[in-house]
């Protein structure tokens, strides 16, 4: 029911800023915030490639990376849309795209975590005002381990007024 896909990186440098990331909601024409509220959170780990691990690392990183959280989204942090915060929390990430179509979101970024650790992520899915279910693909390097890809879902559900 929006304007159609649209591509956020205006200036071609391949970032897209939160300004960038603004603008495409707005010229899609659809206004895609979020309910304040408290919120809960599901990470999913679903697979993992990593070339050289032991065949339990994947039982290892399933418990340690599939978690559920709650959270209070204010309605400071909700005024900012899902663009600004799909991207936020993640330290040494770079959001590269980002387009919208409707309520379909995509986008991509570049995460630097040091020690020679570089992962690109993209994630895509559908956000609502009250909820959001996206898969999260991550390729890149891990030290000592090499190339490396890992799949991971990511599901957040208002479930109600944040706690006073």
């Amino acid at each position: 029911c929006g304007g159609g896909a649209v591509d956020a990186d205006s200036d071609g440098d391949g970032n897209v800023s939160a300004s960038e990331a603004e603008a495409a909601v707005a010229a899609a024409g659809v206004d895609l915030k979020p309910e304040p509220g408290k919120y809960k959170s599901t990470m999913t780990f679903v697979d993992a490639d990593i070339p050289g691990a032991p065949p339990e690392m994947k039982e290892i990183m399933g418990n340690a990376m599939g978690r559920t959280f709650e959270y209070c989204l204010t309605q400071e942090a909700a005024d900012n849309g899902f663009e600004g915060s799909l991207g936020k929390g993640q330290d040494g990430c770079t959001m590269t795209d980002f387009k919208i179509d409707g309520s379909n979101v995509n986008m991509s970024m570049t995460c630097d975590q040091g020690g020679g650790a570089k992962m690109n992520v993209t994630m895509d899915g559908e956000v609502s005002s009250t909820s959001s279910e996206l898969n999260m693909k991550m390729e890149g390097t891990i030290p000592q381990m090499g190339e490396a890809k890992m799949e991971m879902g990511m599901k957040q559900e208002r479930i109600g007024d944040c706690d006073s």
